[in-house]
């Protein structure tokens, strides 16, 4: 019976574009203008081709950029959602550190739905403390692309866990 309720709730969530939200907490896919809006500062494009491959098309937007400058005018221009990115992202303008400042230097109230992503070798994945000192959401060893879903979305269902009160007092739904 509780099989037959969660298929037609996700059915109707389906047809109403809307995400449906599981026992778990996690959400069902998107509907296209609901995905989060996310931007690839990636230095290898290998990595950045293999992040395309794993990256869930239903829940994120992905868009590439190679440039520290045109990223930061993308985010100025358009509102991204997520930021993957990798600390030796356009090296020869340390396009890693001006992207991590940018995001960083955002009022709180955009900060706060910016969701930044330390993408690197040299981290350990989900390390909250590397995370803190880094200034990012997010640590995701590269060699952990594979499961690239899995760990966004824990991740994520951890930040609106954390923020759930904030959120409901300023009116704001979840990340």
């Amino acid at each position: 019976m509780q099989a037959n309720q969660d298929a037609i709730a996700q059915l109707v969530a389906l047809l109403t574009g809307q995400a449906a939200r599981s026992a778990d907490g996690s959400t069902g896919s998107l509907a296209s203008w609901q995905r989060r809006q996310t931007l690839l500062c990636l230095s290898d494009p290998g990595q950045t081709q293999q992040v395309l491959d794993k990256l869930d098309r239903q829940s994120y937007a992905p868009t590439v950029c190679d440039e520290a400058a045109k990223a930061i005018e993308l985010m100025r221009d358009t509102q991204i959602d997520v930021v993957l990115l990798d600390p030796q992202f356009d090296s020869a303008n340390q396009g890693g550190i001006a992207v991590l400042r940018h995001v960083n230097s955002l009022p709180p109230k955009y900060r706060r739905r910016t969701y930044l992503v330390l993408v690197s070798a040299q981290v350990k994945t989900l390390d909250t403390y590397m995370a803190f000192l880094n200034g990012v959401n997010l640590t995701i060893n590269a060699a952990d692309i594979e499961t690239i879903n899995q760990i966004m979305e824990r991740s994520i269902r951890d930040f609106n866990e954390l923020y759930r009160g904030y959120n409901a007092a300023a009116g704001l739904s979840p990340f």
